[in-house]
């Protein structure tokens, strides 16, 4: 996994060399051309790759971003290349849907529709899956994403609808989660009818997003949750209900509740904007004890933890265990093991003893830990923060679920529907993933019982591997192994 993940992401360093080097060229069919002649040019000269990405990276323009992160359909000669090796779709349509009667004096959304099947079968369908596509918030629209769209509706037959939603820094937070919240509406108030479906049946949506679009699709179904709850209240105060669907005066409030998403899936999920360096106490004991569980099925955590156990490791520049490493043939035929003096070993026992050390709750986040990671770096991660806030947010990181839905309330986290989470086990994102889970459990535990919580949620670790490995599926074979899984959890959540 790790030599397939590090190809992978040498073959990205050689493209962005690529295209950088030739956006100074003006006619846009030379720029194509010379792309993909320099990309060739720095796939044998790693290291002038290597420099001259740092270099734009190092003053690196919303522009950049851009070219870099959608290069795949922005030029036509990897386009067509993408197109050949990808399943084929019957039904690939650019729709522009207009907002609910509440927001329509806002512009329409944008999404990209996809069908495998046969044209005159789309109707009768009750389920579609619904994609709210990653791209740090600033970028990369459905067609970056068409890889891992057509497999999924190839092997699931489902629709498929992809959200464009407008990007920062032009539209900022809160308007991606608004623009998604009302597509999910509209869907819903339209019974599909909208892209195709008779609307004769109650409309099954389930919700899928990777990156920040993981972050969208959490927040969308934190503000369903908190739409039903806030007429739950209305209801019970006797207030009269003036909300969506709901007839103005109206008192049955079950009418205008919005129905839950059939399932969420969350690929290498963005979901915590406080980035610190540390990890809370009440973090780290979650983690601890979600390890004794069934929630996480792959030794992946296990190795998580021992990363975060940093006294435990020779090297203080380590984040992997590194204690039986380096021991030669010959020591290991002779049985004579070599002596390493971990951190923990070199502290002055007068000062504490080992009991307060296995207690210790000191532990560094994913994204400090893996800050060194070539596809999300803390410079990418910080800019796509900044463009994303805009130039005015004043955001109350402690409080604000919409913005970084893992410190949501465990109220509304125990209504969460049943939920799949995917995660590189070397992504700077992946503590995103393993509290968010664990606090989905703790949620269904304390509000449910616990055994709903049991089943709340599935996660699944890629050992060796970081961000992004859906947008490498043209040479990781990995990347396909992973969409056919989230491939199986759509078809799991669309058959119960």
């Amino acid at each position: 996994y790790k030599r397939s993940f590090y190809r992978a992401t040498w073959i990205l360093t050689a493209l962005d060399a690529g295209f950088f080097t030739a956006m100074t060229l003006k006619p846009m069919w030379l720029r194509h051309i010379c792309s993909i002649l320099f990309t060739f040019y720095y796939l044998v000269f790693a290291d002038a790759a290597e420099e001259r990405v740092r270099r734009v990276r190092a003053t690196i323009s919303i522009e950049h971003m851009r070219v870099s992160w959608e290069k795949v359909p922005q030029n036509p000669i990897l386009r067509t290349m993408s197109k050949l090796i990808r399943p084929k779709v019957t039904v690939r349509e650019i729709m522009s849907i207009d907002r609910p009667a509440h927001n329509s004096q806002l512009p329409p959304t944008e999404i990209y529709f996809f069908y495998a099947g046969a044209p005159e079968t789309l109707s009768q369908h009750d389920t579609i899956l619904l994609q709210f596509p990653g791209g740090g918030f600033v970028s990369m629209p459905p067609p970056c994403h068409e890889d891992a769209i057509a497999v999924w509706a190839n092997q699931t037959g489902l629709p498929i609808v992809s959200v464009n939603y407008k990007k920062a820094p032009e539209h900022p937070y809160p308007w991606p989660i608004e623009e998604c919240f009302d597509i999910y509406l509209r869907l819903v108030e339209t019974r599909g009818t909208i892209i195709g479906l008779s609307g004769t049946k109650k409309l099954n949506i389930i919700v899928l997003g990777d990156s920040a679009g993981g972050n969208i699709s959490s927040a969308t179904t934190l503000k369903i949750i908190a739409h039903n709850q806030q007429l739950k209240r209305q209801q019970n105060n006797g207030v009269p209900l003036k909300t969506f669907g709901a007839d103005e005066g109206a008192t049955d409030y079950t009418e205008s509740l919005l129905p839950m998403p059939a399932g969420l899936i969350l690929i290498y999920p963005a979901l915590d904007f406080e980035m610190s360096c540390w990890m809370s106490p009440s973090q780290v004991s979650l983690i601890h004890a979600d390890s004794t569980t069934q929630l996480f099925r792959t030794g992946s955590l296990e190795t998580l933890w021992q990363s975060k156990d940093h006294f435990s490791h020779v090297s203080p520049l380590s984040v992997v265990p590194d204690v039986e490493k380096n021991q030669s043939l010959w020591r290991r035929l002779l049985g004579r093991k070599k002596t390493r003096t971990t951190i923990r070993q070199h502290v002055n026992p007068i000062l504490t003893d080992k009991k307060a050390w296995q207690s210790s709750n000191l532990a560094m986040t994913s994204r400090m830990s893996f800050f060194n990671d070539r596809i999300i770096s803390p410079d990418v991660m910080r800019a796509m923060a900044i463009m994303y806030l805009g130039p005015y947010a004043t955001p109350d990181f402690e409080t604000d679920y919409l913005l970084s839905p893992i410190i949501a309330p465990l109220e509304l986290l125990a209504e969460f529907p049943k939920t799949y989470m995917i995660c590189g086990e070397k992504d700077p994102l992946v503590d995103d993933t393993v509290i968010l889970a664990g606090r989905i459990r703790q949620a269904k535990g304390e509000f449910l019982g616990p055994e709903k919580a049991d089943n709340a949620v599935h996660v699944k670790f890629l050992e060796g591997i970081s961000h992004a490995f859906l947008q490498m599926m043209a040479f990781l074979p990995e990347a396909h192994q992973a969409s056919r899984t989230i491939g199986d959890w759509i078809q799991e959540i669309a058959s119960e």
